[in-house]
């Protein structure tokens, strides 16, 4: 085994592959990792593994050193438990390839795999791109035959032992949609990504400690760094891992899920990052940030959202208030020391986010008004059902407010519009008291507060 390498890049048509394992505690299943490491297509002396091993109770070392003559093979080992984004990021900072593939301890590879990766990156010219491999889960069966040397065919791994990500991307507008938000399909137990761009995101964020969501933060980072660029990830069906059964104790591993997605909807106050922590699956996640963010463009080609054309007796309502107002142009009005505002034209800071206010961590009965100008209108049923039920709970005064601006419901097709306020009026007032106002055209339905 080896020490850290020194780094030494070089581009070239046959790349190096770097595979970074992190290992915790699970030898047993990082053996059959390693050993499927050793029946690869790719050449031997065009990958590399990094194995890390992150303060196991009982060292991987011995597993590993069973295979230092049959693998290019580094092994470190953290002192102390450090969690997954240090493991790999020390990996990573191990490794010499320009590509790099992340395994887990538990995700041996079927033999083609490590070919499919570098294959796939150094087609598309070692341009910065992700791809996400299928991770296909095994019963019995199959570990039997991983035990054996081994791969498993569809006679042990049946119909039903798919990749859990399968039956979302099913449909076909599914599989369109789903390179409006990647990340959130991007998991480290199977995926591989050019170097230089995991260097310009600075790796995994080391807060992240505990299981869960490290991977698909680090994904978002990486697809906001290169512009929302939907050419950017990609899904490899036949780059296959096998996830191994091992023993999870599920209420507390989704126990510090949530307190990560807490951690990431304050480090992210953006509201793709919003719906990603909503209730719903990862689909339904994608198809909300999806129809926002074209409600948002809907907005600015249609003079929508402007807090600016709002008559000035309403703006007069606003000033030196404790409000949270939405809208294009919020963030110059003067609130008070109070408010704060979702401007998607102004910068994200302190004081304004780029939330969509179904769901804003803010505490309750935070601000004297909320106030939303037509961006509430492009909400579906659903999420506006949520932005009303959160809007009353950190605010005393809810102000759904329709602007003058001109457009009507064909415009916008196929974004679906609340055009008709009196069909909202009768649709909400049995749950909240209701006040309806008209100023120069502008009108406003006000939820004062729940029924009862």
């Amino acid at each position: 085994m080896t020490t850290t390498p020194e780094r030494n890049l070089v581009t070239t048509d046959d790349p190096l592959l770097t595979v970074v394992v992190p290992a915790y505690d699970n030898g047993h299943l990082l053996e059959m990792t390693l050993h499927s490491l050793t029946l690869q297509t790719l050449p031997r002396d065009r990958f590399e593994v990094i194995v890390v091993d992150d303060g196991s109770n009982v060292p991987v070392e011995p597993v590993v050193a069973r295979y230092v003559d049959r693998l290019p093979l580094t092994y470190l080992a953290n002192e102390v438990n450090r969690g997954r984004s240090v493991t790999r990021n020390r990996a990573i900072a191990a490794g010499r390839g320009e590509i790099v593939l992340f395994l887990d301890a538990d995700q041996p590879a079927h033999p083609t795999t490590l070919e499919r990766h570098r294959d796939f990156h150094v087609g598309r010219g070692l341009r910065p791109t992700v791809l996400l491999g299928r991770s296909l889960a095994l019963d019995w069966g199959a570990i039997d035959a991983l035990k054996r040397g081994e791969t498993p065919d569809h006679r042990v791994i049946g119909d039903y032992n798919e990749d859990i990500r399968d039956y979302l991307l099913f449909a076909p507008s599914r599989r369109r949609d789903w390179k409006r938000a990647p990340w959130i399909y991007g998991h480290t137990n199977n995926a591989s990504v050019d170097r230089a761009t995991l260097d310009a995101v600075g790796g995994f964020d080391e807060n992240l400690v505990t299981w869960g969501g490290e991977d698909n933060e680090l994904f978002y980072r990486i697809f906001h760094h290169h512009g929302d660029d939907i050419d950017l990830f990609h899904l490899g069906d036949e780059a296959i891992t096998y996830d191994l059964p091992h023993f999870r104790v599920m209420p507390m591993l989704m126990s510090q899920l949530t307190q990560n997605m807490r951690y990431l909807a304050q480090k992210h106050p953006r509201f793709d990052m919003e719906f990603f922590g909503y209730p719903g699956n990862w689909a339904n996640a994608i198809r909300r940030i999806m129809r926002f963010e074209d409600a948002l463009a809907a907005c600015e080609r249609h003079g929508l959202g402007r807090v600016d054309t709002l008559p000035a007796p309403v703006l007069a309502e606003l000033e030196d208030r404790d409000c949270l107002l939405i809208g294009y142009g919020a963030s110059k009005v003067r609130l008070g020391d109070g408010g704060r505002t979702f401007d998607y034209d102004a910068p994200l800071g302190e004081q304004n986010w780029h939330l969509a206010g179904v769901v804003t961590g803010l505490e309750d009965q935070r601000f004297e008004r909320v106030v939303s100008v037509d961006l509430w209108r492009l909400f579906a049923p659903e999420e506006l059902g949520a932005f009303l039920v959160e809007s009353v709970r950190i605010g005393r005064r809810v102000d759904l407010v329709r602007s003058a601006a001109t457009v009507t419901p064909a415009d916008l097709l196929p974004l679906q519009i609340v055009d008709d306020l009196e069909f909202i009026r009768i649709t909400i007032e049995p749950y909240f008291r209701l006040e309806v106002t008209e100023v120069e055209g502008t009108r406003t339905v006000s939820l004062l507060g729940p029924r009862g």
